[in-house]
């Protein structure tokens, strides 16, 4: 089994490298040998072949810097996913693969476009515990979201909230899940806090295999 996690530098905020920890552990536990590889800044990003490609939160500057430098890498990001690569942004990142996110400052920088939603950044945070339901797998959903952006035109959203911070304002909708593409703002970080979740994912990429 190969764990891709990328920009474990940049995208590094609030421990959500435990979602590899935890998912590493739970495939391990069912008997699967695992290898987690590290790409970044300076990399040749290849993601092909890996089960699951894995990007953390960033600060709104390092998701730009991250998001700069994927646009050279995209058509290999776009290919893994069609053949099967389940990949899992949480926090900020799953921002970058809509259509675009529009900074603070008004400056709209273009997303790598494989999904349909825009993201505008506002001057002030979002800072909430959340309590979302789902139908991948059983039992509320915990996390914590801390943003400084609201998201529309998430046609296929991964939760629905019960309470706490939804995609946009006023929004119950939480996420976005496209086929193999897993995108959330719950940190956490999320699969530790949510076991029956990270289950939901060894299980997932055991099946595939």
């Amino acid at each position: 089994m190969r764990i891709i996690h990328l920009f474990a530098d940049l995208c590094n905020l609030y421990g959500d490298y435990g979602n590899v920890c935890g998912l590493k552990r739970a495939l391990e536990n069912k008997g699967q040998n695992v290898e987690v590889e590290y790409q970044s800044i300076d990399d040749e990003i290849d993601v092909s072949g890996a089960d699951l490609v894995f990007i953390g939160s960033a600060t709104e500057r390092n998701q730009k810097v991250a998001l700069n430098y994927l646009q050279g890498y995209k058509d290999n990001i776009k290919a893994a996913l069609d053949n099967g690569t389940v990949i899992l942004a949480t926090g900020n990142s799953f921002e970058m693969f809509g259509q675009s996110v529009t900074d603070c400052d008004g400056v709209k920088h273009e997303g790598l476009s494989f999904f349909p939603y825009e993201t505008i950044e506002g001057k002030e945070r979002i800072v909430t515990d959340s309590l979302c339901d789902t139908s991948l797998c059983g039992g509320d959903i915990i996390g914590f979201v801390n943003k400084a952006s609201l998201t529309t035109g998430a046609t296929s959203p991964l939760f629905d909230v019960k309470q706490g911070s939804g995609n946009g304002k006023d929004d119950n909708k939480e996420g976005v899940h496209y086929g193999n593409f897993y995108g959330t703002h719950l940190i956490g970080p999320v699969l530790i806090r949510n076991p029956q979740l990270c289950e939901y994912f060894a299980d997932i990429l055991i099946k595939k295999q």
